[in-house]
C-alpha cells in the first residue's frame, strides 16, 4: 500500500514539473518556468522607457542598454541568449527567442509571431496578448557571431528564423531578461500532500513499533 501511494504521488509531482508554462509575476516581468528566466513583459522596452527613440539599436548599444538596465529591483537583465550551441534556421527552439515563439507562444515558421493569440498561458489567459509592445521585426540575441567577427545572431519574429547574419552595425529590437524567477514560487499541492503522506506514513509506522 505504501509503494502505491508513493508511486501516486510521485505521478502528480511528475505530472506538475514537467507542464512548462509562462507566469505572470506582475509589475511587468513574467517568468518563464522551462527555462527558469523571467521576461520584460515589455518587449520594445528600450522605446518605452525613453532610452531609444524607436527600440531599434546596434547589437553593441543593445548590450549596453540590456547590461545598464534596472527594473523591478533587479540589475542584471541582458539579451535573450542564443544559447550553447547555436544554429540557424527554422524550428530551433534552443534559444530563448526561439523557445518562446515556438514553445511559448506556439507559433509555426514562417509566421508572424503576431498571428497566434489562441495559445494560452498558465496566469494571465492569453499568449501574445499577455505582453506588451511585441514587434514583428528583427530581435538581437546577445551572443556574435565569430566568422565574420562583425555579425551576430538573430532572431526573426515575424518568420520564426534564427539566423547568424545579424550585421553589428544595423538596427534591430532587443528583449530583456534575466535569469531565475521574481519571486517565490509557492510549493505545489501535490507536494504539500505528498511531504503530508510521508510523515503520517512516517506516524503509523512508529506506532506499530
Amino acid at each position: 500500500m505504501f509503494k502505491h501511494t508513493l508511486a501516486l504521488v510521485g505521478l502528480s509531482l511528475l505530472t506538475l514539473t514537467t507542464n512548462a508554462a509562462l507566469y505572470d509575476r506582475g509589475n511587468g516581468m513574467i517568468y518563464d518556468d522551462a527555462l527558469d528566466i523571467t521576461w520584460l513583459q515589455d518587449a520594445n522596452y528600450a522605446k518605452t522607457s525613453g532610452y531609444d527613440a524607436d527600440g531599434r539599436m546596434t547589437w553593441a548599444d543593445a548590450n549596453t542598454w540590456a547590461d545598464q538596465l534596472s527594473y523591478g529591483g533587479f540589475d542584471d537583465w541582458r539579451l535573450a541568449s542564443v544559447g550553447n550551441t547555436p544554429t540557424g534556421g527554422w524550428n530551433i527552439t534552443a534559444g530563448e527567442l526561439g523557445h518562446m515563439f515556438y514553445n511559448n507562444l506556439g507559433n509555426t515558421a514562417g509566421t508572424s509571431i503576431l498571428g497566434n493569440v489562441s495559445f494560452t498561458d498558465a496566469t494571465t489567459g492569453g499568449g501574445i496578448e499577455s505582453f506588451l509592445n511585441v514587434q514583428s521585426d528583427y530581435y538581437w540575441y546577445a551572443e556574435e557571431h565569430g566568422h565574420p567577427s562583425q555579425a551576430a545572431w538573430i532572431f526573426t519574429t515575424f518568420d520564426g528564423n534564427q539566423s547568424n547574419g545579424g550585421v553589428k552595425n544595423n538596427n534591430f529590437l532587443s528583449w530583456a531578461v534575466r535569469a531565475g524567477d521574481v519571486s517565490s514560487v509557492p510549493v505545489p499541492a501535490a507536494a504539500w500532500l505528498f511531504g503530508s503522506a510521508l510523515l503520517g506514513l512516517a506516524g503509523v509506522k512508529r506506532r506499530h513499533c
